[in-house]
């Protein structure tokens, strides 16, 4: 071309609407165009010219193109329409095989989303605090004469890390703390909010660290430099003050434990995520040195290790875990120096941030969430899958068992040109739309199963409808759902020969897969079977722990504790007004229960002939009631005597036995040293269980103390009780008028030990009635499917003369077989599993090998319920009406 040729540039635009071929034909045009118009017009409106042929062509090519699409759309919107509408007809036609499949993917779905919905609650905590991955708690581990572990650390320790240690770009150190609050209301009265327990006392430092707040009213730097002062989250300060303008509420009064008058300094927004940190109300640091609550946290102690007293670091970026570790150990020396102690050690151990929610070993904070048990959450996802997907094969079983029923829809759609593509987009449709009916429907029953399983669901989960995420996960569900679950089934119809299944003397015997169908049968009793049996296991566990002799009595015990701070005249008081109540048969004053959650221990030391003998044992302490209160056998000695000056205790088989005693009358007399102090052991005590089965029981002492806070009465059960706790409150209250009364009772404090399991077992018991349900509706639905191919077959056998019995042991011959084979495969695997989980009890049940035949044998049991059902309606039908020539 010359120099005058049209400039190539814009006829680049038209690659994308035409092939190679017509683009050079399109320049030549342009081109011959172009040189006319030059010759009769001049350059000037060739070029005009040529540009307004370049607009028009290209117009016209995008029409052209846009057309295109739109046939290709509508075509597409067609076979849509045209597969929804067949795949509609298709489902109401065969009601009963729509309904099975709808209910099990419903049941397995909401399943599914309620077990799915708390493990993402659970794993979702602390996850969007700023800068997460560089804080990390500061928490202590003990060795020595006694081995445990404390969410907190000692007091000295915070300010010791804040000056001595490198790569921390923040250190905060806090204490958690619970009190009565009340606001003045301007009218001589105050408002009174009852006991508060997520109290926490710190500096402007616990903003740095923990940086989820966002700032609504007053100073970060200053708000907490001064004593007497306290932030509060903008949902307390609703809860205190209404609705008032944050500014307004800024240096107004809250009265803690009758007392402390502290003044609001400012307002922080609580986060709308899950955290730990959900403390309202932040009481300055200053605030201790400058009020009574220095008795309580001002302590110069290395040694004294409380779990209210908190530290936690953010790390400066890119500073290596490794040189923090380091100057720990450093600090484990320079702790060991300060207290001298010997015989046991304190280490100062690093926690990341996002684990915190998840270590069950130290928890969360003193009144805080329970940590949540990591391997619980995955087990609890396992089942939540596991229930899916057993849902899903008995989808995939009945549509393959069923597919002969469409095997003659292929055969006259491939005759009529129907590609392969087009069949499985046909048979997805409709595998689509049961899965979008069963998500429907799974929505609301997950919802009320969070209302039925109250009790133990995690404060806070609930299904979030306002949340786009959540729906866009239920639409990513259907389709995902309905992919797995009608893939295979298409894939299957697809396949088949129109030569064979028009045929009408054909049997379509074997078309559809029966090994696939008899692989998931298996897979579905498989799972079943392990959870029958794991159920099973759990209960008996649980059973065995509550109904185990701890070895004393708790029928009929309750208790309650007096105010600590009040006067031991008011205890005096009280317990005289219990005693002359008829209700109560005997009374009992204590530090603590037998049985609690908490426990105090303290190290012993004892000159045996072989040496010192060091070890840390549990105390207990009370008057000499305790005893007989509880009937605990007394196995040498006496009981105690009010002594001040020749301090006694009572100390049980178990430290007997690691003092090295092994006759309990030779450990009578014998002198041991506990808080710097010498004691005559006079009793032994036969071991009771004062700490969950998780436990052994481990050595224990027992001291007198008349003025314990604890009272423990044994009362009259049955109808009587509430009156008596009635009766007991207006004595009470006669005492104590600023103090409601909390009363325990000893077998529910038993009880809470095993929560977890309790939970754990409703938890089994609910999923094993899920799958065992889906699994017999599909059991039922291919039992019947099954009577229908072998229709003529039956009335054949019963024209000869065949029993029910026999035609039932034919039709469930192959079904018996494949639970049996899934017994055999399921025993071993719930053999380890259940092995694995008694490991974290010191004491177990015995799992008799009866208990594994038994899970086995009531699935084959629920089976063949199912199958009697059909079999013994089909057998009552009139043979005739089979052999009839179609």
């Amino acid at each position: 071309m010359s120099s005058n040729a049209p400039p190539k540039l814009p006829l680049k635009i038209f690659r994308f609407y035409c092939s190679e071929e017509r683009l050079e034909e399109l320049e030549g045009d342009l081109f011959e165009v172009y040189n006319e118009f030059i010759q009769e017009q001049g350059t000037r409106f060739a070029k005009l010219f040529y540009l307004w042929i370049v607009i028009r062509s290209f117009r016209s090519f995008a029409l052209k193109r846009t057309k295109m699409k739109n046939s290709k759309i509508n075509n597409s919107l067609t076979i849509l329409k045209h597969n929804l509408i067949i795949a509609w007809r298709n489902l109401t036609k065969h009601k009963a095989t729509t309904a099975i499949n709808v209910l099990g993917l419903t049941i397995g779905i909401g399943a599914f989303l309620a077990i799915v919905r708390i493990v993402q609650f659970e794993l979702s905590f602390n996850t969007e605090i700023p800068e997460k991955e560089n804080v990390y708690r500061i928490y202590t581990s003990f060795t020595g004469s006694f081995t445990a572990t404390n969410k907190g650390v000692a007091v000295p320790i915070g300010p010791y890390v804040e000056q001595n240690f490198s790569g921390i770009d923040a250190v905060a150190y806090f204490h958690t703390y619970s009190a009565a609050v009340e606001v003045p209301d301007g009218e001589e009265t105050n408002k009174d909010f009852g006991r508060q327990s997520q109290l926490v006392i710190a500096d402007s430092s616990y903003f740095q660290v923990v940086g989820q707040y966002k700032w609504l009213a007053g100073n970060p730097s200053t708000a907490l430099s001064d004593p007497f002062k306290v932030v509060l989250t903008d949902e307390q300060a609703k809860t205190y003050f209404g609705h008032e303008s944050w500014l307004d509420i800024v240096g107004k009064k809250i009265i803690y434990r009758d007392s402390l008058n502290l003044f609001v300094s400012g307002i922080v927004k609580q986060p709308d995520y899950n955290t730990d940190f959900v403390f309202t109300d932040i009481i300055s640091f200053p605030t201790i040195k400058n009020s009574w609550l220095k008795d309580r946290f001002d302590s110069d102690q290395w040694g004294n290790t409380n779990s209210s007293s908190q530290l936690f670091v953010k790390l400066e970026p890119n500073v290596n875990r490794a040189d923090i570790l380091m100057q720990l150990e450093d600090l484990d020396k320079h702790v060991q120096e300060q207290t001298g102690d010997t015989d046991w050690f304190q280490h100062y151990e690093l926690l990341p941030l996002d684990k915190l929610h998840f270590n069950t070993d130290i928890s969360t904070f003193d009144n805080g969430r329970d940590a949540a048990h990591l391997p619980t959450l995955l087990v609890l996802g396992v089942v939540a899958f596991a229930i899916l997907l057993i849902a899903i094969f008995n989808f995939i079983n009945l549509e393959t068992a069923q597919s002969t029923t469409k095997s003659k829809e292929v055969g006259v759609r491939k005759v009529l040109g129907s590609p392969k593509r087009q069949l499985i987009g046909r048979f997805l449709t409709e595998s689509m739309l049961i899965s979008f009916f069963a998500v429907l429907l799974a929505v609301p029953l997950a919802h009320y199963g969070f209302i039925y399983f109250d009790e133990f669901i995690p404060d806070g989960v609930s299904m979030d409808f306002s949340d786009p995420i959540f729906w866009a996960f239920l639409g990513g569900l259907v389709v995902i759902v309905g992919f797995i679950a009608g893939i295979y089934p298409s894939l299957v119809i697809s396949s088949y020969r129109p030569a064979i299944v028009l045929k009408s003397s054909r049997s379509a015997k074997g078309l559809g897969g029966s090994f696939i169908r008899k692989a998931l049968i298996l897979l579905q009793f498989l799972f079943s079977q392990l959870l029958i049996v794991g159920t099973i296991a759990v209960v008996w566990q649980i059973s065995f722990m509550l109904d185990k002799d701890l070895g004393f009595k708790e029928d009929g015990v309750i208790y309650f504790y007096t105010p600590y701070y009040e006067s031991y005249n008011k205890q005096k008081l009280i317990t005289d007004e219990i005693e002359t109540m008829p209700e109560v048969l005997d009374i009992s004053i204590q530090n603590t229960p037998p049985v609690q959650n908490g426990y105090s221990t303290s190290t012993v030391k004892y000159d045996s002939p072989q040496g010192e003998v060091v070890t840390n044992a549990h105390r207990k302490a009370g008057d000499t009631t305790y005893l007989r209160f509880y009937d605990i056998e007394l196995l040498a000695g006496r009981n105690l005597i009010p002594n001040d000056t020749l301090p006694e205790l009572l100390i049980n088989e178990t430290f007997m036995k690691d003092l090295g005693f092994d006759d309990p009358r030779s450990a009578v007399g014998t002198t041991i040293e506990f808080n710097d102090e010498n004691h005559t052991v006079v009793g032994i005590l036969e071991d009771f269980h004062f700490r969950s089965l998780h436990h052994p029981i481990e050595p224990m002492l027992y001291l007198y103390e008349d003025k314990a806070s604890c009272i423990a009465l044994k009362v009259k059960t049955g109808d009587q009780l509430q009156s008596t706790i009635n009766k007991l409150t207006d004595k009470w209250a006669e005492v104590y008028p600023d103090n409601p009364l909390k009363v325990y009772f000893m077998d529910e404090t038993i009880e809470r030990f095993y929560e977890t399991e309790k939970k754990t077992s409703k938890l089994a018991s609910t999923a094993t009635g899920i799958a065992i349900f889906i699994s017999c509706l599909g059991l039922f639905g291919l039992i019947s499917h099954t009577i229908v191919q072998k229709s003529k077959e039956m009335g054949i056998r019963k024209v000869m003369g065949a029993s029910i019995l026999q035609i039932g042991s034919i039709l469930s011959k192959e079904f018996i077989l494949l639970i049996l084979f899934a017994f055999i495969i399921s025993t071993p695997i719930a053999y380890y599993f259940i092995s694995k989980w008694l490991e974290d009890f010191a004491y177990q049940t015995n799992i008799s090998w009866w208990i594994y035949v038994l899970g086995g044998l009531a699935s084959m049991f629920i089976a063949l319920a199912s199958i009697v059902v059909k079999v013994w309606k089909a057998s009552e039908a009139n043979p005739i009406e089979s052999l009839r020539y179609e």
